[in-house]
């Protein structure tokens, strides 16, 4: 009987496998099974990385090269930067740049599972946060320093309860599982992420700022223009006096678990000080806003 089931699945591997998902598709063609997973990712900044106009302005018009592989991978790698692929690029980190293995000739994700139109290998790996590092380099770097159990995948892909497989009748082979969301979203801070405080000594207003909680620099990035800003606004008897504003870019980040002290040139005694912290992504065109802090 044993023997008659592996013949019969091995049969039906032979009736369903659909020979171009071995050859690299656009994302689209994955969408026929894996529906919920690309309607995800086409909304996500995965899916412009080659054809946002930031990214063209970046890179010069693709001109600076160094820059453009890990806009349109050939397929991912660990701690090294993957090759540029010379096709599709339109599609940016697409599926099959992250899940497709030349190594074995099948798609590789965290799960065994049995997959007529493909091959498939479970491959542990993509539970990890070293999958990144071969594109965010300088953040998987940030991240080692840190002693955290949070990796990657639970801030910026988190998983919630459903199925791979939309498509009748391959749906049928897989149970529900954790399914990681595809989005790639960047998380906003929230206001018990960081620890203010303020002081005043003879050089003046003394704001303390200490990144508790993101494991890893604020902002990050191994290339673009992320910015944090931070505002001041410093009140007298009921009304503003003093007004400043630092921009901290990756260059001069919020280090985790670290102080980051900035020194406000006010003298003057004062009833009242606000603190403000906005982001701008590098993608954004306005910043947005993510706490405030009243002394």
């Amino acid at each position: 009987m044993g023997g008659f089931l592996l013949f019969s699945c091995d049969k039906v591997k032979d009736v369903f496998q659909e020979k171009d998902l071995l050859q690299r598709p656009v994302a689209k063609r994955c969408s026929e099974c894996h529906q919920n997973i690309y309607n995800q990712w086409k909304d996500s900044r995965h899916a412009v990385a080659w054809t946002s106009e930031e990214f063209k302005r970046a890179s010069e018009n693709y001109s600076k090269t160094k820059c453009l592989s890990c806009h349109a991978p050939y397929e991912i790698t660990v701690s090294d930067k993957p090759n540029l692929r010379d096709f599709h690029r339109e599609d940016g980190v697409n599926c099959v740049a992250c899940h497709f293995r030349d190594s074995t000739k099948s798609m590789h994700g965290p799960y065994d599972v049995f997959s007529p139109p493909h091959p498939s290998t479970q491959d542990l790996q993509y539970t990890k946060a070293e999958i990144c590092s071969g594109c965010h380099q300088e953040t998987y770097k940030q991240w080692k320093t840190v002693a955290t159990e949070k990796n990657c995948q639970q801030c910026h892909m988190p998983s919630e309860k459903g199925k791979l497989i939309q498509k009748f009748p391959f749906d049928l082979f897989h149970a529900s599982k954790e399914v990681h969301h595809h989005g790639f979203m960047v998380p906003k801070s929230k206001k018990d992420f960081f620890d203010v405080k303020i002081s005043k000594d003879s050089s003046g207003v003394v704001l303390k700022i200490t990144n508790l909680k993101v494991p890893h620099n604020v902002p990050t990035a191994d290339h673009g223009n992320p910015k944090y800003y931070v505002d001041i606004v410093i009140y007298k008897d009921g009304k503003e006096v003093y007004t400043d504003s630092y921009m901290i870019t990756p260059k001069e980040a919020f280090l985790p678990k670290q102080e980051k002290v900035i020194n406000i040139p006010y003298l003057e005694s004062y009833d009242k000080v606000k603190v403000s912290l906005s982001r701008k992504l590098s993608w954004q065109k306005e910043a947005e806003k993510i706490a405030s802090y009243d002394f």
